[in-house]
């Protein structure tokens, strides 16, 4: 009987100790696999703050407005993508000028990349991107004097390249994160340009309207380094 007795016990401990790792288990958080990070940049923010009107923010040359990335959490390796789109219209006119334009560029770039955890606060990458880049940019500029001249500028630039980035981070909260990125990117693309001319003699009126049309359609190269005096507010998830 004391065997059989001691036999049920130790197969309700045992069963306990089995049910009690499976709550255990069950219970745990999951181990993160992805690390989002998405972000914008402050610049322009910091600019309005503190008025600094003759910084380095105010001319910028990245034109990447918005970031994101996604890396695996134990080996580092992601995917990151930039996007920035300029829409500006505006016109003037003194009296004697009168000038309308109209910008409309649009960035996007999509790599690899490499995260290395620096500390608990601080983390650094490396990676390739590549690029994509079309402006379309368009210009009217009248100058009325004895002869009125109107000038119609259209330009139109595409480009393709890719190249190297490198980029360093501070979180500030589990949550928010600040960061920067420095780069070589090489472009190769082509501009095509129309320009039209028109004059017309206001002291003639019988004179005849004269227009002139000129068209560029050639390749363009650039090499462009940037310094890592951008700034990002990134929220990581």
């Amino acid at each position: 009987m004391k065997k059989i007795v001691l036999a049920i016990v130790g197969i309700a401990l045992g069963s306990s100790v089995c049910y009690a790792q499976e709550l255990t288990t069950e219970n745990s958080p999951k181990e993160k696999k992805l690390e989002h990070h998405i972000g914008v940049q402050m610049n322009e923010l910091i600019r309005q703050v503190f008025n600094f009107n003759n910084s380095t923010a105010s001319n910028l040359n990245n034109p990447y407005l918005i970031v994101y990335s996604v890396n695996l959490a134990k080996t580092g390796w992601g995917l990151r993508l930039g996007a920035g789109y300029t829409r500006n219209t505006f016109s003037d006119d003194d009296g004697v000028t009168k000038r309308e334009t109209d910008i409309n560029d649009l960035n996007l770039r999509l790599g690899v990349e490499k995260a290395f955890k620096l500390s608990d606060k601080w983390t650094a990458g490396a990676g390739l991107d590549g690029l994509y880049g079309n402006d379309n940019d368009y210009t009217n500029s009248v100058i009325r004097s004895f002869d009125t001249t109107t000038t119609k500028t259209n330009s139109k630039v595409t480009r393709y390249g890719g190249g190297a980035m490198a980029w360093l981070r501070y979180a500030i909260s589990p949550r928010v994160v600040i960061g920067t990125e420095t780069s070589f990117y090489y472009q190769l693309g082509n501009q095509q340009q129309t320009i039209n001319i028109t004059k017309r003699n206001n002291s003639v009126p019988s004179r005849p309207i004269v227009t002139t049309t000129s068209t560029i359609d050639g390749d363009v190269t650039e090499g462009i380094f940037r310094l890592p005096v951008v700034f990002y507010l990134m929220v990581r998830f």
